[in-house]
């Protein structure tokens, strides 16, 4: 299982610059709105918050004389090539400054703004207020299959799949609340209602202790909807394993193998997964060699296993099929299993 992340999105106390040499003023620029922590999130740039990296980018910008931002550009950012200069211009619109005042009246006027993507362990950039992110968390319950096509949106008529992603507060139960849609694809077609509906469905199976003592962290949830009327829609692409074999289990070889002086083999279990993302109803699918305890053996391991019940991309897993691959070594202190008995 990897481990888990938390990210905090700093909310730094952004400095305005007057240009111009030798320029007198009555009063300088000053803010009226900046973006919150929550706008620094939605504009983290996807492959970095997934990596929980960090980065700073200064955007120079023009103010009109309404206080509005204009012509910006990226000055520089850190590191380079990760989005961050990109993420930061995304939040241009949510600045709102009270122009410069000279004589009396508004003048246009350029300005500075450094912007901190920081990690929590990092230097904290600007410092300020924050929230804080859990990347990639286990899942303990989530939607199932007909809890998605039960919230497949009426008005959806010949779309075949579509995908929201969310933001949502973790609460002290380890429930989720407080979710915005993020992003909707397509858009004006429910879906984005449909997942907020889906949201009190997920728990998390997380030991508070690992939380740090953080009151408001927040997740975000990929929710992709399959028309349940298409063909194969209950699979399991990538799953996210919570829970593997103990490796004395991987390291028990077959007795019928071992007795034919065999080191190596192949067991391939086909599985149904059940609602909490356990591997049941187990048969053999292949083994190689074949008659020899590699099929059952698999089948054993498989039993102990389990997934996510939900994906990475925003699936569920019940009632999906897998065939799961195991590859057993003997070496000279690997126990042999019992042979397999027949009913």
């Amino acid at each position: 299982m990897r481990g888990l992340a938390l990210l905090a999105v700093v909310v730094g106390s952004l400095a305005a610059f007057s240009s111009g040499p030798g320029a007198t003023q009555d009063s300088g620029p000053d803010w009226v709105r900046k973006p919150s922590s929550d706008d620094l999130m939605a504009a983290w740039p996807t492959s970095a918050l997934n990596r929980g990296k960090s980065g700073k980018a200064t955007l120079v910008c023009q103010t009109n004389i309404r206080g509005g931002l204009e012509n910006c550009r990226v000055e520089d950012e850190t590191p380079p090539g990760e989005g961050f200069g990109a993420a930061a211009l995304l939040l241009a619109p949510s600045f709102q400054m009270k122009p410069q005042i000279k004589d009396g009246k508004p003048q246009t006027s350029s300005v500075r703004i450094p912007i901190s993507f920081a990690s929590s362990g990092g230097d904290g950039g600007l410092g300020g207020p924050s929230v804080s992110m859990l990347i990639s968390p286990p899942w303990k319950s989530a939607p199932s299959f007909a809890d998605m096509a039960a919230a497949w949106p009426k008005g959806a008529t010949g779309v075949k799949e579509a995908r929201v992603s969310m933001r949502c507060r973790i609460t002290k139960e380890n429930r989720l609340s407080l979710c915005d849609v993020l992003t909707e694809n397509p858009r004006a077609k429910g879906f984005g209602a449909s997942a907020r509906k889906l949201s009190p469905l997920f728990e998390l199976a997380v030991d508070p202790r690992t939380m740090g003592g953080k009151k408001d962290i927040y997740v975000n949830i990929a929710v992709s909807f399959v028309d349940p009327e298409t063909p194969g829609a209950r699979t399991v692409a990538h799953p996210k394993w919570i829970r593997g074999p103990d490796m004395r289990q991987l390291a028990i070889f077959p007795d019928e193998a071992a007795q034919k002086g065999l080191t190596k083999g192949l067991g391939v279990a086909d599985c149904a997964v059940a609602a909490n993302g356990s591997l049941i109803d187990c048969k053999v699918s292949r083994e190689d060699p074949v008659g020899l305890g590699f099929g059952p053996a698999a089948v054993r391991v498989a039993e102990v296993m389990q997934m996510s019940p939900w994906t990475e991309d925003g699936r569920p897993v019940d009632g999906a099929r897998i065939k799961l691959p195991i590859r057993f070594e003997k070496t000279p202190d690997t126990p042999a299993a019992p042979a397999a008995k027949a009913d």
